[in-house]
């Protein structure tokens, strides 16, 4: 089932443009609690972050001037703590929100697929995926790929969602997917409590070594065949066209890597923590909110966007949080 909420949690988006400094987007106008858990930008004037709200799927879009809450499909009266774990959007408006929720009929974990009809979310299914969830979706030259716990990963091609066999991995899950190409894409996880990282080469999923890690993989961005990113926790990993190596970060809880180019890369995550590495050196960044960030996305060059949680203080919750005016997002 999704995280329990609490009151005084809710969803946090920042956004930094052109170099300038990182900057809180307007907030969404919703009551607590509230968690966002995933983000896409298909350009600067669409941007879909998502999570759940009141144990309730929750999806946003940004039109460049404010929020907006589409309309989502009624609720499954059977359906636990259903909520948006990943989310994708191309240019073409094109979007694909998966997810998962807790069945207390069946007692299983079932899947969540919407997709973005222009004016509002529709169900799909895919199949053979009773027992799973899924965390998260890229979309690719029209295709859409979907990864989640099994390991399993379905392929949107033809109008339909197609399972696709995976390497046979004992307590795996994938948690993140990126790629450059319908043959070039990355997706990584964990086996059990260590990484899990595995290829697609456009003909199968094939299984890829990688250093040791003492936690899962929450994150991977791929720039091209010879550059990918992957972080988890105290790990920041670089792919070269041949091999995975570990690279030494001064973050210490990654929860998210955007990459823009090989020297322009981005890891955030737990108490705000924000590093940028230049191709030689990393430096510790500001960051205007102390969020857990946990998904990050670049719509366009120079510009990154990234949604988290956080949880009010004591202090924050006596007085009253200052509103970030949509202009603050410097965009």
């Amino acid at each position: 089932m999704r995280p329990q909420q609490t009151p005084g949690v809710t969803g946090a988006v920042m956004v930094r443009s052109n170099g300038a400094v990182w900057r809180l987007a307007a907030p969404l106008v919703i009551a607590e609690p509230h968690l966002l858990t995933s983000v896409a930008a298909a350009t600067p004037t669409q941007v879909w972050v998502a999570g759940n709200a009141g144990q309730r799927p929750l999806t946003a879009h940004w039109d460049g001037t404010a929020w907006t809450l589409p309309p989502n499909p009624p609720d499954d009266p059977a359906h636990l703590g259903a909520g948006i774990l990943g989310i994708a959007c191309s240019p073409d408006g094109r979007a694909i929100a998966v997810g998962g929720a807790y069945n207390r009929l069946t007692r299983t974990e079932v899947p969540l697929v919407r997709h973005w009809t222009g004016s509002s979310w529709t169900p799909q299914t895919a199949p053979e995926l009773d027992g799973h969830v899924l965390n998260d979706v890229t979309i690719l030259n029209g295709d859409a790929w979907a990864v989640g716990h099994g390991p399993v990963a379905v392929h949107w091609t033809a109008g339909e969602w197609r399972p696709a066999p995976m390497p046979q991995v004992a307590k795996g899950k994938l948690l993140a997917v990126s790629g450059t190409a319908p043959d070039d894409i990355w997706a990584v996880g964990a086996e059990d409590r260590s990484a899990l990282i595995v290829h697609y080469d456009g003909r199968s999923w094939t299984r890829v070594p990688c250093p040791s890690t003492r936690f899962p993989l929450t994150d991977v961005a791929a720039l091209t065949p010879d550059e990918a990113w992957a972080v988890g926790r105290d790990r920041v990993l670089r792919w070269n066209g041949r091999k995975w190596s570990r690279v030494k970060s001064p973050v210490t809880a990654a929860n998210t890597v955007t990459a823009l180019s090989p020297t322009d890369i981005w890891v955030a995550g737990g108490q705000g923590e924000l590093a940028h590495y230049d191709g030689r050196h990393w430096r510790m960044a500001p960051s205007p909110d102390t969020a857990v960030w946990l998904a990050s996305a670049s719509p366009a060059p120079g510009q990154i966007w990234m949604a988290g949680t956080r949880q009010h203080t004591t202090q924050d919750q006596r007085t009253d949080s200052p509103t970030i005016p949509a202009q603050t997002t410097d965009i």
